[in-house]
């Protein structure tokens, strides 16, 4: 199961003028930093989850292709098994045609006696067979069961997932998008480029290109902070 995620992009709005010149200090880039690590701690763990139930969902997908060519195996297995015991009863059937109770010269007897010796060899080679037979049809059955139960709630997991890091991802998008606003602003200019913050005039386009920005973001803000 492929699942796709919408990038939301928040655009930086340049055009408010109070919004640009709001005075800021030391507690409002503290308060924004905490923000800030918890909205990137919740987008990273919510990605971790993701892909844990992506991989998930895909390990399932390539095991029920495993436990059908299994079940190919052991319907043939058993369809071997069954002609091995169809012909030992034909070599039974004809040694009792052939042997018992007849009247037998010495080279009849000597005959029969070889192939009573081989109808037993065969009878005893089948049956040795049919142990591993049932318990190769055991396992697989035990294996489908898990099987079965596991992939009825993967893509509810899946779901689940994805939900959850959209959720984060909007949050992320909407703190950057707050944190990018302090950066521009001309008051935080002086102090932005003492610290080294980065360029924030674009947006982030992709959800990797988010983090980046958070994380460089937050370094910056972090430097700021110390400064006073």
């Amino acid at each position: 199961m492929k699942t796709t995620v919408r990038i939301i992009t928040l655009a930086l709005i340049f055009g408010l003028a109070s919004a640009l010149t709001t005075a800021w200090g030391a507690e409002s880039v503290v308060d924004l930093i905490t923000q800030g690590e918890t909205a990137a701690a919740a987008m990273k763990s919510t990605k971790t989850e993701l892909d844990a139930a992506l991989q998930k969902n895909a390990a399932l997908a390539a095991e029920g292709k495993q436990i059908q060519a299994q079940q190919q195996q052991i319907q043939a297995g058993i369809a071997a098994y069954k002609q091995k015991v169809a012909d030992v009863q034909t070599e039974t059937a004809s040694y009792k045609s052939t042997c018992s109770g007849k009247q037998l010269n010495k080279d009849q007897y000597k005959a029969c006696t070889a192939q009573l010796a081989q109808v037993n060899a065969d009878i005893a080679t089948v049956n040795a067979e049919q142990p591993k037979l049932t318990k190769n049809q055991s396992d697989w059955q035990t294996r489908a069961v898990k099987y079965n139960q596991e992939i009825q709630t993967a893509p509810n997991a899946v779901r689940a997932a994805d939900s959850k890091y959209r959720n984060a991802m909007v949050d992320q998008y909407h703190w950057l998008d707050k944190a990018r606003l302090m950066v521009a602003s001309p008051a935080f200019q002086p102090y932005a480029k003492k610290a080294g913050c980065p360029d924030v005039r674009n947006p982030a386009k992709t959800s990797e290109a988010a983090m980046k920005m958070s994380d460089e973001i937050l370094a910056c803000l972090k430097k700021v902070a110390s400064m006073n």
